[in-house]
């Protein structure tokens, strides 16, 4: 094994598994994107040095196996063959009071590639701006304009209206 302990392993994995799966999600099926997060788990073992910015790190690898899982297709086409059944919601339950799970997935879907790439990983990755701007290999300018009109298009497409400060 690289320098990286099990445990501490471990406590990535357990921490960041459920987002980096979300993160997948975007371009693959739920059993292909678990495949790829564990996939780029067994590329951190084998690191010789631990990342210097592990979520990033850790990002930029799944967003990479993701990519190249879906330019080959053929296990993903096997899966959607064989079960044609609908993709469970990446989202939880919604409390009392919160966003309708379904409608918030559909219009994420339903931003440009780019744009929801930028949201996940802002929102549901936990990562800076310039974190993102090195994930997905940009400007940290490009990558916050790309939020901002995500999150507005969002707004728009879920009917919530936004509340600006004014001090």
């Amino acid at each position: 094994m690289g320098s990286i302990e099990v445990n501490e392993l471990g406590r990535w994995f357990e921490g960041e598994a459920g987002r980096l799966v979300l993160y997948a999600r975007q371009w693959l099926d739920q059993a292909a994107a678990e495949d790829v997060v564990q996939d780029v788990f067994v590329q951190l073992i084998l690191q010789r040095q631990p990342p210097h910015h592990m979520k990033a790190w850790l990002c930029r690898a799944v967003r990479n196996a993701a990519l190249k899982h879906r330019r080959t297709g053929d296990r993903r086409q096997r899966r959607e063959e064989h079960y044609a059944a609908a993709t469970p919601s990446c989202f939880e339950s919604p409390a009392a009071g919160a966003i309708d799970a379904r409608h918030a997935e559909t219009a994420l879907g339903e931003l440009p590639e780019g744009e929801r790439e930028i949201v996940v990983l802002r929102i549901w990755g936990g990562l800076t701006f310039e974190e993102i701007a090195g994930v997905v290999n940009a400007s940290g300018a490009m990558v916050f304009r790309s939020y901002r009109r995500g999150l507005e298009q969002l707004r728009r497409k879920m009917g919530v209206l936004c509340q600006t400060k004014t001090n």
